[in-house]
């Protein structure tokens, strides 16, 4: 269920639209971000839910956000959220280098990541 899939014209459209927050931190896809909570120069904003755009329990959701977060143990990270409409899904605002957060949200199934870099425009990143 980790297979990450190329992203359809909904799911891109659902990234763009939501809003990304975190204790601090305001952002959506295009925008920059406003605030800036965590130290150092780029924020990737991931998850473990939901891996390849497939609806799962709230538990299950819950425990593999447990397991990104033991993940994330020497990372300052806030918990978040993305949000559209009715939809919300948990995500970690994590301050780290772009490189290895996809390499986390791969191994979590995820089909992108959200980039913060200071002072520019907030960019998706497919990991397809």
């Amino acid at each position: 269920m980790n297979k990450v899939r190329p992203p359809s014209l909904a799911a891109r459209s659902a990234y763009v639209r939501s809003l990304y927050r975190a204790p601090g931190l305001r952002v959506r896809i295009g925008r920059r971000p406003c605030g800036w909570p965590l130290p150092g120069r780029s924020i990737v904003l991931l998850s473990a839910c939901n891996p390849s755009g497939v609806r799962l329990p709230d538990g299950v959701n819950a425990h593999r956000m447990g397991l990104l977060e033991d993940a994330l143990r020497n990372v300052p990270h806030l918990m978040g959220e993305g949000r559209l409409g009715q939809w919300s899904e948990a995500l970690f605002a994590a301050a780290m280098p772009l490189a290895p957060a996809c390499r986390l949200a791969r191994r979590f199934g995820q089909n992108a990541v959200v980039a913060l870099r200071p002072g520019r425009a907030a960019f998706l990143v497919w990991l397809a």
